[in-house]
């Protein structure tokens, strides 16, 4: 045994005796650079927003660069220094992307949103402009790092296998590859702790089905959020157009509670209704100075004062318009302008009221290819897409003014060209970029004077002043109508598509400010305000429960005028929201009537959230509607 280990000393010093700083260094400088980019990666998405997220020490980056290190290592000089240089920037480059992102909707993006990138586009400027000088340096030094890097690899550096034997330096890296990849598979396991419900760890079922992606980027890393979203994507892909899981949406339907007639049951039988998406607008762009006529029509109608604009999916105007349309929430990590286009949507709005007699038209400013609106448009029931623009008569106008809808003849004709109509209004005016240079908030101004911000920097005022040119649009629309003799026979819900994310302090909660106005306006209504917290899933069935349409019982929402629908709201990362209580990361975080929440009500409320989830994603994943 001795002279065994002797024998393999010997060898083993004879293997390595030619190994030399030239050789090896190269490893040094690829695990330097990809802590650097680690680290910048936690700065600009979390610690830049104020985030709780944990502690640089505390994060599990070191196995994916020690991977990634090795594996790039194990090629030649020329071949390791180009994936070097490669690998840099994509890092790079995804991690300023991640940061605009952040910036913009408090969330990170997943890989299906690059579907969406010509439509974010636009707003790039607004994102980048609240971005400090001093992050675009650190994004640049390290690029200058990367670059520089590469270049002593290919200069100095000795191609690893001259200096080092080649069967002695792979078994030595593919060692290391094999405990990398191992801890990178074992730590988020093992880190996926805690007891959310009866479902077991919500960090477990966080990391499996990816449904909050700031939780998973919090307690892992900016890799680790990568690879489970690019596994979960193609999880999703594969379900896509698969009928497993039907066997649940059936029993979920079979059981559910059938709808009975209520007061409220047939009230606008036969009424014309428009649809008022109001892109952004949220309860701090509507003030009594900044929109007088939304005000006003919000305390003459029924008022859902807990209404809730969840935001699920990637394009979150886009899947609040699904939600309306379908009763239906974009599941994340999909592309639903482009993986659903082909389902059937036979108990969608448009649809049921076709079929009552209406016509049914969409309106909004932009082309029928933003977020592939034209075709989804028509996969929703409506007969047309009509882009301001196409259709206005005067071609000089600037189509981003919401009321140009209203004050154009050619344009306005097509919102009351039938007998009985459904127009879908999606605004635009409120939106983003929020900055004194951009044209709508001059023009709101120069209509508004008194709405001119003081500060250049308060977003809140300047939102405000842009939310006047949606305002704007409401005016005129209501009083053509009574003009026009239709507004007793037309009714207008208004509803936010979601909140207006870049003008909040990051610390605000994502849910509480989900709270966003929805209300319904027709001539002589009784004004109402309805306490009952609900949610966009709710708006299908209350609308064909008002307008007399026959409940198929095809919803995961209810009428939230049934007394037996208690109501709540409930969220992608399944926190949740009822008339007592807001519950979120395993805990109930707040409590609004006082009470103590009861542990079986928690469990019940998990268990619903959840199964909704699922119900939800099996019915758009197997187009279930098209064969139910």
């Amino acid at each position: 045994m001795k002279e065994k280990l002797k024998d393999l000393n010997d060898r083993l010093t004879e293997a390595t005796k030619d190994i030399t700083f030239r050789s090896w260094f190269p490893l040094i400088v690829y695990i330097i650079t990809f802590v650097l980019i680690d680290f910048l990666a936690l700065y600009t998405v979390s610690y830049n927003k104020y985030l709780p997220f944990e502690t640089y020490p505390g994060r599990i980056m070191l196995p994916f660069i020690v991977f990634f290190a090795s594996f790039i290592f194990m090629f030649g000089k020329k071949t390791s220094a180009v994936l070097y240089a490669v690998f840099s920037v994509f890092l790079l480059a995804y991690c300023f992307a991640q940061m605009c992102y952040y910036n913009a909707n408090r969330s990170l993006f997943r890989i299906s949103t690059v579907f969406s990138a010509k439509e974010g586009a636009k707003f790039a400027a607004g994102i980048t402009e609240d971005i400090s000088a001093k992050t675009f340096l650190m994004f640049f030094l390290l690029l200058l790092t990367a670059a520089v890097g590469t270049f002593l690899i290919l200069k100095f550096s000795r191609s690893p296998e001259k200096g080092v034997p080649r069967k002695f330096k792979y078994v030595i890296n593919s060692l290391i590859l094999a405990g990398s990849l191992a801890a990178i598979l074992l730590i988020p396991y093992f880190k996926s702790s805690g007891a959310m419900d009866n479902y077991g760890s919500y960090q477990a079922y966080n990391y499996k089905n990816f449904v909050n992606g700031i939780d998973i980027y919090k307690d892992n890393d900016i890799i680790t959020y990568f690879s489970r979203d690019v596994v979960c994507t193609v999880k999703n892909l594969i379900n896509i157009k698969s009928d497993a899981g039907t066997e649940l949406v059936n029993d979920y339907f079979e059981n559910r509670q059938e709808h009975k007639d209520n007061e409220k049951t047939g009230i606008f039988k036969d009424k014309n209704l428009i649809v008022v998406m109001m892109e952004s607008l949220d309860y701090n762009g509507i003030t009594e100075e900044s929109c007088p006529n939304i005000t006003r029509l919000m305390r003459e109608g029924i008022n859902f004062k807990n209404f809730y604009s969840a935001r699920f999916g990637d394009t979150f105007t886009f899947g609040t318009e699904t939600a309306i349309n379908t009763g239906l929430f974009a599941p994340s990590g999909v592309s639903l302008t482009h993986d659903y286009a082909d389902n059937s949507f036979p108990y969608s709005l448009a649809w049921l009221l076709r079929e009552k007699g209406y016509t049914a038209n969409e309106f909004h400013y932009n082309t029928e290819n933003y977020y592939n609106r034209g075709e989804m448009s028509g996969v929703y029931g409506y007969e047309n897409y009509i882009r301001y623009e196409d259709h206005a008569a005067n071609k000089d106008q600037n189509f981003e003014i919401d009321d140009v809808l209203i004050t154009d003849d050619a344009l306005y004709s097509r919102l009351t060209e039938n007998e009985k109509f459904l127009d879908f209004i999606v605004t635009y005016s409120a939106h983003m970029p929020y900055s004194t240079n951009d044209t709508l908030y001059l023009e709101a101004v120069k209509r508004h004077p008194q709405l001119k911000a003081e500060d250049p920097n308060d977003k809140k005022a300047i939102f405000q002043a842009k939310a006047s040119l949606t305002d704007d649009m409401v005016g005129k629309l209501v009083e053509r109508l009574e003009n026009d003799g239709l507004m007793d026979d037309t009714v207008i819900l208004f509803i936010t598509d979601h909140y207006s994310a870049s003008i909040y302090d990051y610390t605000i909660d994502d849910a509480l400010l989900s709270n966003t106005p929805c209300f319904i306006y027709a001539k002589n209504i009784q004004p109402e305000t309805v306490d009952k917290v609900c949610n966009t899933g709710d708006i299908l069935p209350t609308l064909l429960n008002l307008f007399g349409i026959e409940n198929c019982g095809k919803y995961l929402g209810s009428d939230i005028f049934d007394d037996s629908y208690e109501g709540f709201a409930f969220f992608h990362n399944l926190s949740w929201i009822t008339g007592d209580f807001y519950y979120s990361n395993g805990k109930i975080e707040k409590s609004f009537t006082g009470k103590e929440a009861d542990e079986d009500l928690i469990n019940e409320m998990n268990e619903t959230v959840k199964k909704r989830i699922e119900v939800n994603n099996r019915i758009l994943f197997s187009d279930y509607y098209a064969d139910n």
